[in-house]
Order: C-alpha cells, then sequence, then structure tokens
C-alpha cells in the first residue's frame, strides 16, 4: 500500500484531532479529581468557618478583660445597692410627707481615663469643696476600673461636673432619701446610709415595712407634725434657757399606745445626718436611762392602792427621817409631820412614799414595775433601747428608794408607757409608732383595776392643784401629773453628785377624761441666776403651753369647771376598744431575777 503524503493541511487535521483526545482525556480526568476533592474542600471550608467564629469569640473576651471592665466593676460595686428594693414614703396621721426619695445622680470615675489625677481633683474640687485634695487624687490615681467620687448630687451639681469636660467621669442614676419637715421628728424617723439602709430611727427599725417594693403603698406614722412641731419647740425653748445637756418631751393616746408626738433634744436634720456627732444623734427619748425621781411615786401608790393597803386618808408620820442601815432618806419639800397618803404625794415625800414601799414589800414590788415593763426593754420598732439598770440584790433600801425613783434607771419612753397604763382604766398598752386602724382592736394587759386607775388621776390631778405640780395648770384642761427631780449618780463610785439633776414631769390631760400622757425631760438644767432647777421650775410651765396649744388640735374639749374635785365617778373614754390579755398569756413577762437582801 502506498504510503500517503504528508500535506500541510493533513498535518493541522491530524494535530487537532490529537490535541481534543487529550483535552477529552484531561477532562475526565479532572472530573475523576473534582469527584474527590470536593468533600473535602467543604469540610474545610466549615471547620475555617468555626475557626473564625472562635476566634471573634476571642477577641471579644480579650476586648473586655482589657478594656470593659468598667462595667463589670459597676455590676460588683452596685449589686448590693440594686438589691435594696425603692423604699416607701413615710407619712403623718394626717398625710404630711416625712421621707420620701427622688431621682438622683452619683458621680464615679474611671481611673484609667483620667489624664491628670491632681487636675482632675482640682477640678471637682471647685464644686464640692468639702471634698479632700489628696483623697481625690488616691481615688483618680487608683488601678481600679470604678470609684465613687460623689453619691447623691443635685441636678444643679450634675450639671457644673458634665460642664467641667473631664474625661473618665460618669454618672449612674440612683435615688435620694429625702425629708420635707426638716429636723421636725428627724431623731425618731432616722436616716438611711450611702446604699439605700435604714442606719437610724424608724428608717432602721421599720425597714422590712419600707422596702416592700410597693411604692404605693405609704407608711403612716402615728406622729402629728403640727403637735411635734410644738413640742419640739418647746423643748428647744426650755432646754437652751436652762442650759440642759439633753431632753426630751412626748405625747402618747393612752387609748391606743399610739405616740402621737416624741422629741429629742439636741434636734437634728436627717437631712444632713453625717454632719451631727455621735451624742448630737442620740435619741434620749427611746435611748437614754435616767433615774426619774419622784415621777415614779404614783407606781408606787397603784400598788399600795390595788392591794388595798392604803387609801388616800391614810396617815404617815413624815417628822424624821427614815434611817436604812448607813443613810437616812429626807424630804425635800419640807412640811408637817402628819401627812395624808394624798399629801404624801401631792407634797412629793420621800419619807412617806418609802413607807408605803415597805407596806408593799420587795417581791410585789417588783412584780408590779415589771408588768409596767419598766424592768425590762422596751420593744418598739426604734432599734437601740436599752435595757434599764436595776439593782442585781434588792433589799429594803432598794425597795425604798426604787419607790421614789432611784436606784434604777429607765428610759423616758418605758415611763410615758406606765403613766399610760395608770389613767387609761388599768390596761398596759405596748407604745407604738405606727397609725393604727381604729377597726382593729388594740391589744393590752390588766395591771391594775379601773377603780384604782381613777383614783390615781384623782391624785395627779391633786399634785397639779395643790402640790408640786401647780405650774402645769392649763388654760380651760385639766391636767394631772407628778414633778421629778432626782440628784444624778457619781459617774465614779458609789453616791450622787448634788450638782447635777434630771428634772422631769410624767402626766396626763385631760384628768376629767383621760386620753393623753405626757411626758417632759430635762438633763442637768441650769437655774438662772442662782435659782434653782426642780422640775416644777423648769418643766411645769412648758407642759403647760403644750397642753394649752395640742388640745385643741387633738380635739379635745375644754372643761367648764377646772378644779380637782369635779372629776367624774368613772373616766367616759379610755381604753375602750381595748382586747385584754391575762398575764399568763403574756410572752416573755416574767418576773426579773432579782435577789432579795436584807437592806
Amino acid at each position: 500500500m502506498a504510503n500517503k503524503r504528508n500535506t500541510p493541511l493533513g498535518n493541522f487535521v491530524k494535530a487537532w484531532r490529537n490535541f481534543n483526545n487529550k483535552r477529552e482525556l484531561i477532562a475526565a480526568k479532572n472530573l475523576d479529581d473534582n469527584a474527590t476533592k470536593m468533600p473535602m474542600l467543604r469540610s474545610q471550608f466549615i471547620g475555617m468557618t468555626f475557626m473564625a467564629g472562635f476566634v471573634i469569640l476571642g477577641l471579644k473576651a480579650g476586648y473586655l478583660t482589657l478594656f470593659r471592665p468598667l462595667d463589670l466593676a459597676r455590676t460588683s460595686a452596685q449589686a448590693e445597692a440594686m438589691k435594696q428594693a425603692p423604699r416607701a414614703d413615710i407619712i403623718d396621721r394626717n398625710g404630711v410627707l416625712l421621707a420620701t426619695s427622688l431621682p438622683s445622680f452619683s458621680l464615679y470615675a474611671d481611673p484609667e481615663k483620667i489624664w491628670d489625677a491632681a487636675e482632675t481633683a482640682t477640678a471637682i474640687r471647685t464644686v464640692f469643696p468639702q471634698l479632700e485634695q489628696e483623697d481625690l487624687i488616691d481615688k483618680l490615681a487608683s488601678t481600679k476600673r470604678f470609684v465613687w467620687i460623689k453619691r447623691r448630687m443635685t441636678p444643679q451639681q450634675k450639671q457644673e461636673i458634665w460642664a467641667l469636660g473631664q474625661p473618665g467621669l460618669e454618672f449612674e442614676e440612683e435615688t435620694k432619701r429625702v425629708y420635707p419637715m426638716g429636723q421636725v421628728a428627724g431623731h425618731m424617723i432616722g436616716a438611711i446610709n450611702g446604699e439605700g439602709r435604714g442606719i437610724d430611727g424608724l428608717e432602721r427599725g421599720l425597714e422590712g415595712l419600707l422596702t416592700t417594693g410597693d411604692l404605693s403603698r405609704q407608711l403612716k406614722l402615728s406622729l402629728d407634725s403640727r403637735v411635734q412641731t410644738i413640742v419640739e419647740a418647746e423643748l428647744a425653748e426650755a432646754a437652751t434657757k436652762y442650759r440642759a445637756n439633753h431632753g426630751a418631751a412626748a405625747i402618747m393616746d393612752i387609748r391606743t399606745g399610739e405616740i402621737i408626738a416624741a422629741a429629742s433634744w439636741p434636734a437634728i436634720d436627717p437631712n444632713r445626718y453625717g454632719s451631727f456627732s455621735d451624742a448630737a444623734r442620740t435619741n434620749v427619748f427611746n435611748s437614754s436611762l435616767f433615774e426619774m425621781g419622784s415621777t415614779f411615786k404614783p407606781f408606787t401608790f397603784a400598788v399600795a392602792i390595788e392591794d388595798k393597803l392604803i387609801d388616800e386618808n391614810s396617815q404617815f408620820n413624815v417628822s424624821a427621817p427614815m434611817q436604812i442601815g448607813d443613810f437616812a432618806i429626807s424630804d425635800y419639800h419640807g412640811t408637817k409631820s402628819m401627812l395624808s397618803a394624798k399629801e404624801v404625794l401631792e407634797y412629793s415625800s420621800n419619807i412617806g412614799t418609802g413607807l408605803i414601799a415597805r407596806m408593799v414589800g420587795a417581791p410585789r414590788l417588783i412584780s408590779f414595775f415589771d408588768s409596767l415593763g419598766l424592768l425590762s426593754k422596751v420593744n418598739g420598732e426604734i432599734m437601740g433601747a436599752p435595757r434599764p439598770r436595776i439593782p442585781r440584790k434588792w433589799g429594803v433600801s432598794h425597795t425604798v428608794t426604787a419607790s421614789y425613783g432611784q436606784g434604777l434607771s429607765v428610759s423616758p419612753l418605758a415611763v410615758l408607757a406606765a403613766y399610760g397604763a395608770l389613767a387609761n382604766g388599768g390596761i398596759y398598752i405596748k407604745p407604738t409608732f405606727i397609725a393604727k386602724n381604729g377597726n382593729s382592736p388594740t391589744t393590752g394587759r390588766r395591771v391594775i383595776s379601773a377603780e384604782t386607775s381613777r383614783k390615781i388621776v384623782s391624785l395627779l390631778r391633786a399634785v397639779v392643784t395643790s402640790g408640786t405640780g401647780q405650774t402645769a395648770q392649763a388654760d380651760y384642761y385639766l391636767v394631772g401629773g407628778k414633778t421629778g427631780t432626782a440628784n444624778k449618780p457619781l459617774t465614779k463610785g458609789a453616791g450622787y453628785d448634788a450638782s447635777k439633776r434630771v428634772s422631769s414631769f410624767a402626766g396626763i390631760f385631760p384628768a376629767n377624761n383621760p386620753q393623753y400622757a405626757f411626758l417632759f425631760l430635762l438633763d442637768e438644767p441650769q437655774g438662772i441666776d442662782g435659782g434653782a432647777a426642780t422640775a416644777n421650775i423648769v418643766t411645769g410651765p412648758s407642759v403647760s403651753r403644750i397642753v394649752t396649744r395640742v388640745a385643741p388640735m387633738l380635739g379635745v374639749a375644754p372643761s367648764r369647771a377646772i378644779l380637782a374635785d369635779n372629776l367624774p365617778a368613772n373616766n367616759t373614754n379610755i381604753a375602750q376598744n381595748v382586747a385584754v390579755l391575762p398575764p399568763k398569756t403574756i410572752a416573755n413577762k416574767t418576773t426579773p431575777n432579782i435577789a432579795l437582801g436584807a437592806r
């Protein structure tokens, strides 16, 4: 066979066929390769996606660690405050606002963003000059990312700080507790701390009621701000006039135990609570103890009359001092040698009261004082009430001296509550600062009969009309009560300091239909121009003015006859809605464990 000729066209065709054959082979091979590689590529893509996600999360965590600890610090610093529920408003019995919470801003700093600590501190002090420069510098140069600078500023202060333009200064929205009535009932209402917790007064004692979270509910107190203002003014005037160290005054509704007014002097303003000393913040009415002196005598009379040991005409020889062991008991107001029981109280005879106490005896006197709440802590809504100081071993001498208010120390609150029991028909009602619902009965326990109560009220009235309490006579209202002037115990050793005394006046009004008990006390008053500072001088006139001014506010009708012998045979408006508990059902009311001694 002849060979074909190799022409140019033939060579081209041959080359083209060879190229196509190779391209088909390559394509087939590529198909095989793709079938193998595609799953591998998808796996690699998914893996890289997950890796990218982890990288992003890691970068975010690193950012938060390095650049955003401020938010974490803020959360830690404020966690406790955030747990606190908003505080309810406090109002008086007539709806007057006494405490409320308003929106406020607090200033904090992120020291890492502060350019110049000294410069920033100087700028801050243009708004808050009371802040110390060095303290500010220490805070602003701190390694922390969150430090408080000033809590709860006014809107004006916030604007002034913002206008400084200093980097690293920020604001946190909070609430600020304010007290619209200022110092009115300041000791009783108390205050809260920077974290919003109550630290004094009712703000502390009623923390649970105030932080329920229900801001639509207001806590209504038994206090009447009108009466409170008058009582505080009279107390301040007397304490200033007679240069007393401290003072207390109060009024209580003896039918319900509601405290209508309670004042402690010197006064404080809760809006500036931190600016007052510890001494000034002391609630004298609730937290101080005093040997009350002759204001205790009606208690001794009450148990003696209840046990039918005496009546108002019983006679006592007070011509000579009563000798007990190494000391003698004498009378400040020397009168005649023989006194009736009524005159013993009118003239405030220590000897006569001591003789009555010896008739009663130590066990019975101790038990009766305890039933009046005088030998145990008064567990009220204000925390800090102390336990009374009473003798560990109670002998004859203690029985006699305790009968006229020496040798044991109690709070003014305890004495006020005890006077309520003497005058309201004989029922001890626990005092309270919370307004009561008139539809629910008050719980109390009987300590004396209604008849004994009526007789004690008559004797208290006689003290004001004929005895040591005449300076407490009030226009148009019958006042009954008992003065008390007691020397204070020596701070070191036994005995009493004749130059220091507590002068007080406790009683009830109106005596023809008892509704309210009162107490007025000055600690270490000084006589004017060398004069005396006894209770009838330094407290009686104040009591007279208080009753005259507040009785109309309290709805007490004026009396047409201001005479002791016009008292009704039975009180008509006392303790009418009280559930009386028998003594055995009263928890923790056992007689104190006091040893009886020979003296």
